[in-house]
């Protein structure tokens, strides 16, 4: 339910970034996390310690949110969020940096495994024409995704 309401305020004229909560922005982020986890067929316990990671660390929720976010998220996606709506709803109010910063969460989430399977290329590319990026923009963040991955261990 919580999922409409942000889809509601999406679709409010003159709606930025910055009038959503850190939860609101966390599920729509999350959300994408997870269809991009998923697109493999398995979604491991690997990519869920790896998203809340990403929920504590770069979104600054505490356990508890991170828990529910992630929850809303799943739950959500076994609802079958249409992912073109979503990705449309957030191009539309989110400036191209931030979306370049979800998409480096987005190769976080797929490099996970350190496998690149054509399932979750796939999607990676579908979701850079859904976002209207370029093909350097998808690479660049993927990189830093991998350097982000190196870094950490």
């Amino acid at each position: 339910m919580f999922m409409i309401s942000i889809f509601r305020k999406i679709k409010k004229k003159d709606i930025s970034f910055e009038d959503f909560s850190n939860q609101e922005k966390a599920i729509l982020i999350t959300s994408l996390m997870i269809e991009c986890a998923k697109s493999d067929g398995t979604f491991s316990a690997n990519e869920e310690i790896l998203i809340k990671n990403i929920l504590r660390n770069k979104l600054h929720l505490d356990d508890d949110e991170a828990h529910k976010c992630l929850n809303e998220s799943l739950n959500n996606s076994n609802q079958s969020v249409e992912i073109y709506s979503l990705t449309k709803d957030i191009r539309d109010s989110f400036s191209k940096e931030e979306i370049l910063l979800i998409f480096e969460y987005l190769w976080q989430i797929i490099l996970a495994d350190d496998i690149v399977d054509d399932f979750e290329a796939s999607m990676m590319t579908k979701l850079t024409g859904l976002f209207h990026l370029t093909g350097q923009e998808n690479a660049i963040a993927r990189q830093k995704a991998k350097d982000a991955k190196t870094s950490i261990g």
